[in-house]
């Protein structure tokens, strides 16, 4: 399921909050979110997960959306996913049938920096996993599929 941060990353976006189903943005808690740790010099590890009824693919959407605020904050331009993880969840409902997807869950290893060259210390078993991505065109693309908290 990592391929979808390629498909998130890359595709524009025309559509509006209203288009999209949205899922919150928030830090890690009860309902899920995301959490950061630093793993070097302008380097993170971003984790997101969501709990319930996500749309597919949420985890990585806010996984995306604070690796680019991490590199922002740091002062950069862009950042490189060298390493990417993730899965769907399933969940049957009542013992019937029927399936639910949901957003799982995402595991992104980032490096900051200032140059929008392909990343050379790719981690991920499938190479075109890695990538650079831009900041402020993520955050744009990403934005629509997030509930923000009010302060934001």
């Amino acid at each position: 399921m990592a391929a979808t941060v390629i498909l998130t990353a890359a595709a524009p976006s025309n559509l509006s909050a209203q288009d999209v189903q949205q899922v919150k943005y928030q830090r890690w808690g009860m309902f899920g979110g995301y959490k950061d740790k630093s793993t070097g010099p302008n380097s993170w590890k971003v984790l997101a997960g969501v709990n319930g009824r996500a749309p597919e693919g949420s985890a990585f959407k806010i996984a995306l959306y604070r690796a680019a605020e991490l590199t922002k904050s740091a002062g950069f331009r862009y950042f490189q996913i060298i390493n990417q993880k993730g899965n769907q969840s399933y969940i049957s409902l009542g013992g019937a049938s029927y399936k639910h997807r949901g957003g799982g869950d995402a595991e992104l290893q980032i490096v900051a920096v200032n140059d929008s060259s392909a990343p050379l210390d790719c981690l991920a078993e499938n190479p075109q996993l890695c990538m650079t991505l831009e900041v402020e065109a993520t955050m744009q693309r990403v934005t629509p599929f997030l509930k923000f908290p009010r302060s934001k």
